[in-house]
Order: structure tokens, then C-alpha cells, then sequence
């Protein structure tokens, strides 16, 4: 009788996992099948909440630019500078810039792995109200500070906050929307950045005329309106379905699927829908797919850690150091303190044109192309920018080398700058999504922290004094990516999670063949016995 009993039993197992299988299969075709359009008209609230998490990384881009541009601020330098001649004016003492500009990316290290440990315990809601109440104290630090090393200590506090947000809002994003919206959703993530920036140029040129404290002071107190405007809209914010199906919760899961569909939801598809999440969790498990920071360096994680870590940090090395101090660069080409405000304040409004622009070509053109398109392209504008260096200083050529900047600028955020961004919350594993993410995006504030550390060697006039000449040195670290990406990047577009897990899993399968596989029935069968063997 009891031997009857467990044999019912995993009978009933079995038709169950068939069943989870076949709803799985017909909701991968159903999300293939889907268009853009379609996508947009039904998910519409997925795309409204995926945009409200990643209104978090406008206080990112908002703190990177105003960091970078303090050392071209006047009443700034005049407070915490030392006076050099009448053409320089007061400058910020090279260790000081150097320490402004690594204190928010060093925070942003502690803050990705604190933001991992959180999003996989709380789940990515109450780690944004978590981080958020955390950010809203800390900025009171930078804002009532009296001497420049208060002010590094704040921003270091803050930028913990921000390294959370950075690897929260793309894998949300991601988690809650079809995969024919990923890009779209992803975009977005950039153009908060973008926005930040344009905030924190403006802000800047606003109050550039002022020489006494608040001409510093009120910028970092701007950084308060967020938290106030986030908070409110984040409480009545879904979870992640795929966290919930992590963490054994598929009814509650289901729930809120159901709460993205417009209209009423039919209940086959939110049943399928959700069998498709748990069907590639327990594909990642059967795969010994670990959960670990050490599982991203085992088999073939470990390509994927490095795509998703190159991929990020490449936003940074092709644009070595010129972008990171792009306010302070256009005052040493040649403009006044003021027009150089203004052109920063033109690139933060190319930034986001241009990505507007980017919807069409994520839209249409795969990942791995618009590596290799785009690549080139900047390449040839830094050595342009470099060759231009070699001519006399005049204000001609002072706007010559800002307009190719804004130039490199535009292919940027056409190609590198778009596609990073979905490239990392879609090529990781589900399971180590988090730790991915936090790895990668550490991969780009140790970029970041080099091009910190190296700019005000390189740029400042009582240092290396190379200027436009950085053009060179940009170009050819933009070639070494090309040939990485040519490689080494597969092309990942319009491909489930699970299709991803397959792919990866096969061992002969070129990186160049990933986009013209077909999946077959026996794929899924074989990663799961190549992963159990």
C-alpha cells in the first residue's frame, strides 16, 4: 500500500513537471511571437514601474556630473583651492581632485555588494526604501560640510546608496517586462543617468555666476528632492515575479503578474508566464547553478561574469578620462568657465536626444553590432580630438575639440552607452543576477576610480598637461575593446532567459553563431543532462 502510494505520487510529479514544461514552451512562443506594439498596449504598467525604480539612478548621473565638474566650479575652488598664477585662477589641488572623484565610485564598491546581500534577502522594493532612507541622511554630511575632507567622507556615504540603485534598476527592469521590451525598459535606465547629468550641468550654470558658499552648497542639497519624490511611488511598487519565484513564492508571483497585464488577465497565459520563470529556475539549478559570488567564476558563468563586467566598464575606457572630467576638459581646450557650463549642459541635452534616438536602433540592431559599429566610430573621434591637440591653442580650435567630443558623444549614446546597459541585466544567469550585476558593475567603478585617479594627472596644467592629446591614448584603448567584443561579445537580442542558459551551455557554439541558432525541443533536454552529468 505504501509502495502504491509512491508510485501515485511521483506519477502525479511527473504530469506536474510535464505540465510546467509545456506551459513554459508555449510561453516562450507567446513572448517571441509578441511585437513591440502589442507589447507596449499589455504591459504598460510593467514599463510605469520599471521607470519608477530607475528614476533612483538619476541621483547617480546627477552626482557623477556635479563631482566631476566641482573642480571647474568657481566658488568652489575659491574656497577649497590653492591660487596659482592670474591665467589659472584658484585650482583644486591635484590629491583633492583626485579624492572628490573617487569617493562616490568607492562607496559605489561597498554599496553594490551591501545592494546584492539586500536585493536577495528583501527583495528589490524594500532594498530601494532601505537605501533610499540611508541616502536622505547622508547627504546632510556634503551638505553642511566646512572642509573638503567632510566633503569626501559624505560623498563616500552617498555613493553607497548609488552603487545600490546602479545594480538594482537594470535587472528589475528586465525582470518585469517581455523580453521584446527589455531594450526599451533599459534605455530608459540611461536616460535617467542622463537626465542626472543634464540636472547637474544646469543646476551648475545657474549658480555659476556666485562666489560665496551656496553657489557649492546648494547643488548637493538638490539631491534631497529625489528620496522625497521616490519614496511615495515605490510603496505601492510590485516585486520581481522572478524573485518571488527564487524564493518558493509562484502564487504570489502569479499575483503579480497578473497586476502588470492591462485588462483582465487570462489565466492560462499569467499560469504560463509564470511556469516559464520557474521552469528556467529549476533548469539553473539542475545545471548546478549555485547562487554564490564564487558560482560566477564556475563554468559557464564565468564567460558571462566577463561579458557583463567588460561590457560595463567599456562605458568608461572608451571615453578614458575626457569623459569622466568633460566640464574641466572644455576649460582646458580653450572656453571661458561659463561657455564651458554651457556646453556641458549641450551634451547633457545630446545625451538624452540621442537616446531617444537609440530606441529605433536597439530596437533593430543587435547588441554585439552596435559594439562593432559603434567602437570604430568613437575611435576615430579621439584621435581626431588628438591630432586637433597638436595645433596651436586659439579659441578655434578650443571648439573644435568640444564639437568632436560632442560628436563622440552621440555615437556613445547610440551604441556603447544603450546596449552596456542591456547587456548586463540580460546575460547573467537568473539566479546569480544580482551578484552579476554587482560584479560588473564594480568592474566599471574600478574603471572609474583609475580614470579618477589618473585624469587630474593627465589633464591638469601643473601636471601632465596633455589635453587633447588624451585623444591618442582613448583611440587605441577603443581598438583593444573592438577586438574583444569581435571574440568575445555573443549577441543576445530577443532571447529568453532560459534560451540564454541553453546557449551558454553549449560548448562548441561560436560566439558569433549565437544569433543564428535555432533552439530545438532537445536543447532544453540536453542542458539539463549536460548540467546533471
Amino acid at each position: 500500500m505504501e509502495n502504491e502510494k509512491h508510485a501515485q505520487s511521483g506519477i502525479d510529479h511527473v504530469e506536474v513537471s510535464h505540465t510546467m514544461a509545456e506551459d513554459a514552451r508555449l510561453a516562450t512562443e507567446a513572448e517571441h511571437q509578441m511585437t513591440a506594439l502589442q507589447a507596449v498596449k499589455k504591459y504598460y504598467k510593467a514599463i510605469l514601474w520599471s521607470m519608477v525604480v530607475s528614476l533612483t539612478v538619476i541621483m547617480d548621473g546627477y552626482d557623477g556630473a556635479l563631482l566631476g565638474s566641482l573642480s571647474a566650479f568657481p566658488s568652489f575652488r575659491s574656497q577649497f583651492g590653492t591660487y596659482i598664477n592670474a591665467k589659472s585662477g584658484y585650482q583644486l589641488d591635484a590629491h583633492w581632485q583626485l579624492a572628490l572623484g573617487c569617493s562616490s565610485p568607492l562607496g559605489n564598491i561597498v554599496g553594490i555588494y551591501l545592494g546584492a546581500y539586500t536585493v536577495d534577502r528583501l527583495g528589490y522594493k524594500k532594498s530601494v526604501l532601505v537605501w533610499l532612507t540611508w541616502l536622505s541622511g547622508c547627504i546632510f554630511i556634503s551638505f553642511f560640510a566646512t572642509k573638503i575632507s567632510i566633503i569626501f567622507a559624505g560623498e563616500v556615504l552617498c555613493g553607497i546608496s548609488w552603487g545600490v540603485f546602479a545594480c538594482l534598476a537594470p535587472p528589475y527592469a528586465a525582470e518585469l517586462c517581455p523580453v521584446v521590451l527589455r531594450g526599451l525598459v533599459e534605455i530608459w535606465v540611461v536616460m535617467c543617468w542622463g537626465i542626472g547629468q543634464l540636472l547637474s550641468y544646469s543646476v551648475l550654470l545657474t549658480l555659476n555666476h556666485r562666489t560665496d558658499q551656496w553657489g557649492w552648497r546648494i547643488p548637493f542639497a538638490v539631491q534631497w528632492v529625489w528620496p522625497a519624490i521616490i519614496v511615495p511611488l515605490i510603496l505601492f511598487a510590485p516585486e520581481s515575479p522572478w524573485w518571488l519565484v527564487r524564493h518558493g513564492k509562484p502564487e504570489e508571483a502569479e499575483k503579480v503578474v497578473r497586476q502588470l497585464i492591462s485588462g483582465q488577465a487570462d489565466e492560462d497565459e499569467v499560469r504560463r508566464t509564470v511556469a516559464l520563470m520557474q521552469e528556467t529556475n529549476r533548469l539553473e539549478m539542475n545545471m548546478h547553478e549555485g547562487v554564490g559570488y564564487l558560482d560566477c567564476f564556475r563554468g559557464n558563468n564565468l564567460w558571462r561574469t566577463e561579458i557583463a563586467c567588460v561590457a560595463w566598464a567599456s562605458q568608461l575606457w572608451c571615453g578614458f578620462v575626457i569623459s569622466s572630467y568633460s566640464t574641466y576638459f572644455f576649460e582646458l581646450a580653450g572656453l571661458a568657465s561659463q561657455d564651458a557650463y554651457k556646453m556641458s549642459v549641450g551634451l547633457g541635452g545630446l545625451h538624452l536626444l540621442f537616446n531617444f534616438i537609440s530606441i529605433s536602433t536597439v530596437a533593430n540592431v543587435g547588441r554585439r553590432r552596435l559594439y562593432l559599429f559603434g567602437l570604430p566610430f568613437m575611435s576615430l573621434m579621439m584621435f581626431l580630438l588628438g591630432f586637433l591637440a597638436l595645433a596651436p591653442e586659439t579659441p578655434a580650435v578650443g571648439y573644435a575639440s568640444s564639437a568632436i567630443f560632442l560628436i563622440w558623444n552621440c555615437g556613445y549614446q547610440l551604441s556603447v552607452g544603450p546596449a552596456a546597459y542591456i547587456i548586463v541585466s540580460e546575460v547573467s544567469s537568473t539566479r546569480l543576477r544580482a551578484k552579476t550585476v554587482s560584479l560588473a558593475r564594480n568592474a566599471y567603478n574600478l574603471s572609474l576610480l583609475i580614470n579618477y585617479f589618473v585624469g587630474p594627472y593627465i589633464l591638469n596644467p601643473s601636471n601632465g598637461n596633455w589635453k587633447g592629446k588624451t585623444g591618442f591614448l582613448t583611440g587605441g584603448i577603443i581598438v583593444i575593446l573592438w577586438i574583444w567584443a569581435f571574440l568575445r561579445l555573443p549577441e543576445t537580442k530577443g532571447r529568453t532567459f532560459e534560451e540564454l542558459d541553453i546557449l551558454f551551455s553549449k560548448k562548441d557554439l561560436k560566439t558569433r553563431d549565437f544569433k543564428k541558432y535555432k533552439m530545438e525541443e532537445h536543447d532544453l533536454h540536453d542542458a539539463k543532462v549536460g548540467g546533471l552529468s
